[in-house]
């Protein structure tokens, strides 16, 4: 298979395994919303919160995983491979019980001394942060296995699995929540889903990797392989699990835990498109890795290029919409909460249209050019700087606060990529934002306008998809008119055509019968 062609099923199936379960909350959130109740809906979204909190124990291991099982690979050595991976394996297990142990023995003090919950509600919210720390252990496994598919360059299979517990755990949820068992009874399958997911990415290892042999112990030298990734890793899990949710955190104990469920619903939104691109992006991380090897870094500078420019049009394909009609969504979607939700919507959304434009790629390229020390600097200097934000206008400003905050912190995004873009790929900033980025943010500015105008018109489901449809219609069209668009995606389009062309072609194709 040839490098665009894996490159585009990887982009495909990291965008089908994060857009499918996002469709899926999408779905489930208002039923949830008006079932549960904002307090309810709030506190088992804090599940996630307080897994994302103690994720800085997993030492950042998904990077080396990557980073080391492609070169032991390319180099055919089964040996080191089986001793990495197994080793990463145990680590990983032994963090989940860890975890698992601290999150049950720490659900008094969140109940009773962090969040801000009614106090009807502490039995049952004592019993969901306890299996969160289940919830936890399955997580690790869905780590390792997720790594281990991405060293690979097989996100196909990996993101297979995590889409099957998505839309298993959130369907089986609603049925439970339906049947009279509410908050308990939804986190319980979702925890339940999750550690069925850690096997099957158990039994996907054995079917990707049938040399791997898996071998009891803690291996030194694989300890001294990926010490510089741990040490980084370290640095990087405790600021961004710190601060990844710290906003939430914030509202929940200031606020109150129905405001953080307020809060929950346009974050989800915004933030699951922010991820779909990343996870698009995922791929760049191998191959920066291995034109740096090669010493190619001319070919990476113009694959850079040519990705920021797609990846900018696809963030205002995907942000003008939510920014221009966010409200009349909000207000077809989750009625109850619309007008609390929506200014913070607009925030959110245009601040992370500026962290993908910024930092999604980049940060991707920077780590997998071997630049983790420069990775780490900027991960705890923007950690810093949200912390701060999220502390002074959180308070007096409540959702707002936390949508400002975000939005002033993509400052740093943009210093990070101008530093990163001349130093590692000697390329001015002004040249990158001439050929990537400017057709690109004056055609989401224009579309944007036209959009506006729009506005007056959709009052339903069914106007909304029609001004949703014609808004990416016009920024195709004009997209490819002005040269947004170009060779590379017609040669993608081209690959993708002839890919169902064949597949209709077999299917077409005359069946034998074995006993003919």
């Amino acid at each position: 298979m040839t490098r665009i062609h894996r490159s585009l099923v990887n982009m495909f199936s990291s965008a089908i395994g994060y857009a499918v379960p996002m469709l899926v909350n999408v779905v489930a959130t208002p039923y949830l919303l008006r079932r549960l109740g904002p307090a309810a809906f709030g506190l088992q979204s804090f599940v996630s919160v307080i897994i994302g909190y103690l994720t800085v124990m997993d030492m950042g291991l998904d990077l080396p995983i990557i980073k080391l099982l492609s070169e032991d690979r390319a180099k055919k050595d089964v040996d080191s491979e089986n001793r990495m991976l197994s080793t990463t394996l145990q680590l990983y297990g032994v963090i989940g019980l860890i975890g698992m142990v601290l999150i049950i023995l720490g659900a008094d003090f969140f109940t009773q001394s962090v969040f801000k919950i009614p106090q009807e509600m502490i039995p049952q919210a004592r019993l969901v942060f306890r299996l969160a720390g289940i919830g936890f252990l399955g997580s690790m496994g869905l780590s390792w296995g997720r790594a281990l598919a991405m060293g690979l360059q097989r996100f196909e299979l990996s993101y297979g699995v995590f889409v099957a517990s998505n839309v298993v755990g959130v369907g089986l949820g609603i049925v439970i929540v339906y049947c009279g068992y509410g908050v308990i009874g939804y986190v319980l399958v979702r925890v339940a889903t999750s550690l069925l997911s850690g096997v099957a990415q158990w039994v996907l290892a054995r079917k990707l990797l049938p040399s791997f042999n898996f071998r009891w112990g803690i291996h030194r030298p694989t300890l001294s392989r990926i010490g510089t990734y741990i040490g980084c890793g370290v640095i990087n899990r405790a600021v961004s699990g710190l601060v990844s949710r710290l906003d939430q955190t914030l509202i929940g104990i200031w606020i109150g835990v129905a405001a953080a469920g307020v809060y929950s619903v346009p974050f989800l939104v915004v933030s699951s498109l922010g991820y779909v691109i990343s996870y698009i992006l995922g791929f760049m991380f191998p191959m920066a890795s291995e034109l740096q090897v090669a010493g190619d870094i001319a070919r990476l500078r113009q694959i850079f290029v040519r990705a920021s420019r797609f990846i900018a049009a696809i963030a205002g394909m995907m942000f003008v919409p939510l920014f221009t009609l966010g409200d009349e969504f909000l207000t077809l979607w989750v009625p109850s909460i619309a007008s609390q939700a929506v200014g913070v919507l607009r925030l959110l959304t245009l601040a992370t249209y500026v962290t993908t434009l910024c930092a999604s790629l980049n940060n991707n390229v920077v780590v997998g050019m071997g630049y983790i020390r420069q990775y780490t600097y900027y991960a705890t200097v923007r950690a810093l700087v949200l912390s701060g934000l999220c502390i002074l206008l959180i308070h007096p400003f409540g959702l707002l606060g936390a949508g400002y905050a975000l939005l002033v912190t993509g400052i740093v995004d943009i210093v990070f990529l101008i530093y990163t873009v001349r130093n590692n790929m000697q390329l001015k900033a002004g040249e990158l934002f001439a050929t990537a980025y400017a057709k690109p943010i004056i055609l989401s500015i224009v579309i944007s306008c036209l959009a506006w105008a729009s506005r007056s018109f959709v009052h339903s489901w069914q106007s909304l998809v029609i001004a949703v449809v014609s808004i990416e219609c016009l920024f195709i069209a004009f997209g490819w008119l002005i040269g947004v668009f170009g060779e590379t995606e017609r040669r993608a389009l081209g690959i993708i055509w002839d890919f169902f062309v064949a597949r209709k072609n077999a299917s077409d194709l005359p069946q034998t019968n074995n006993g003919d």
